[in-house]
């Protein structure tokens, strides 16, 4: 077996370790959802299951050699980038409501108008380059650093947001749940730097980006972010018991 097979067969094994990691991640936090008595955190709950099972299949959007294909993963990657701010954007608010004091993080109501525009300047640098040829610098420039410019704009004042909103959080269950979520976009810029560097490299194929050891970096990366998700479902746990005694000490009183 030559090297390069070997590192093919790695590379397709690592994406189904990393789907199915988002994958379980999803289950829990679907299964913890049944189990909650708050709509706020059933609702939390919610979102998460669908944010690990939205983000699951593009550990498989790597690499085609039809452009129509490729066309559409880029698409369907920039649209996923607007769900994502879209789910940190109603997270966030959840975060003011557990502070007993109703503080407003980082004055969100008016940044996450400017983060809004950012996200979808994010998108729009991740589709276009795909639709121009290969060696356009408008497109080397958008899939590049100014690419990297916006995921860095767009998520480093998110996470900050969410850890500052789990500091001020009283709620033990859902502060840790945030602290997860924080992480977890952590792990994003970190897979974003990656990925710009390696695609700067002089010779790197789009191949060799993808089903080499190029992409143990990212796979790695986007296997603890899945794990994050699963430990901030996870977190949502201890509330379904504290729920459970609740009501059931409320039946025994009512039944005395």
């Amino acid at each position: 077996m030559s090297d390069s097979s070997w590192m093919f067969d790695a590379a397709v094994a690592g994406e189904f370790v990393v789907a199915a990691v988002w994958l379980y991640a999803a289950y829990w936090a679907f299964s913890v959802r049944k189990a909650l008595a708050g709509r706020i955190y059933r609702r939390h709950a919610l979102l998460l299951g669908v944010l690990g099972v939205v983000v699951a299949p593009t550990a498989f959007l790597t690499y085609s050699t039809n452009q129509v294909i490729n066309d559409l993963i880029s698409v369907y990657i920039s649209a996923l980038f607007i769900f994502v701010f879209a789910f940190i954007d109603s997270t966030v608010p959840l975060a003011r409501l557990s502070d007993p004091l109703l503080r407003n993080v980082l004055g969100w109501g008016r940044l996450r108008v400017v983060l809004w525009v950012d996200a979808a300047a994010m998108a729009i640098a991740n589709a276009v380059p795909s639709f121009l040829p290969s060696n356009s610098e408008i497109g080397n420039l958008l899939s590049g650093p100014l690419w990297l410019v916006f995921a860095l704009a767009l998520f480093c004042p998110s996470g900050a947001a969410l850890a500052i909103g789990a500091r001020h959080s009283r709620d033990p269950f859902f502060k840790r749940s945030l602290k997860w979520i924080a992480l977890i976009l952590v792990m994003l810029v970190a897979i974003f730097a990656d990925d710009t560097i390696i695609s700067s490299l002089p010779g790197v194929s789009q191949y060799e980006f993808y089903y080499s050891y190029y992409a143990l970096p990212a796979g790695v990366l986007a296997a603890v972010a899945g794990y994050f998700l699963y430990r901030s479902a996870r977190s949502l746990a201890p509330i379904s018991s504290l729920a459970q005694s609740e009501l059931g000490l409320a039946s025994q009183s009512s039944a005395a």
